[in-house]
């Protein structure tokens, strides 16, 4: 799903929510997942902010020297396949994700897994790398109801300026 949001006279922000095959999804599921990201990331006009959100079932792990630009150290883990080909797509779009903000673990984590009730980093906030001073926070919210999901609501504190209403 994706919603264009105008910015200023000149740009507007394509704002999308995705929801990523598992990581034991069949190749060709995620090929498709990957390439549907590929149409909406490359139709989106350069001058126009990215505000890409969701379930990724990505770990992206903390390796920023091997991943400059993409990700920050503040990650969680290692990576895994999924993880490697959410980083692939952010590095080609030069996107960067939401492991810039150093923080406690449990505002970084966002799904818990159901036998080991381990907290894992799996939902992202991803916008271009030259936007990333636009973000001042992306976190877990652990105050939000968790009682009917196994994921953590993700929160992003972003200062863009909306283009404000033309009156006729």
């Amino acid at each position: 799903m994706t919603l264009r949001l105008r910015l200023t006279k000149n740009q507007q922000a394509a704002i999308a929510s995705a929801n990523a095959p598992t990581l034991e999804a069949d190749e060709n599921v995620k090929e498709d997942f990957y390439a549907q990201l590929e149409t909406i990331l490359s139709e989106t006009p350069t001058e126009d902010k990215i505000i890409l959100m969701g379930d990724f079932t990505a770990h992206v792990g903390r390796d920023s020297d091997l991943r400059k630009g993409t990700i920050g150290k503040e990650g969680v883990v290692k990576s895994n396949s999924n993880g490697i080909l959410l980083l692939t797509k952010c590095a080609e779009h030069e996107l960067i994700t939401n492991t810039l903000f150093q923080q406690k673990e449990k505002f970084k984590t966002s799904w818990r897994h159901p036998w080991s009730k381990r907290w894992h980093l799996l939902d992202y906030v991803i916008v271009r790398a030259r936007d990333r001073s636009d973000v001042l926070l992306t976190r877990a919210m652990t105050s939000a109801d968790d009682h009917w999901t196994d994921h953590r609501l993700i929160r992003s504190t972003m200062k863009i300026k909306i283009a404000p209403k033309w009156r006729l």
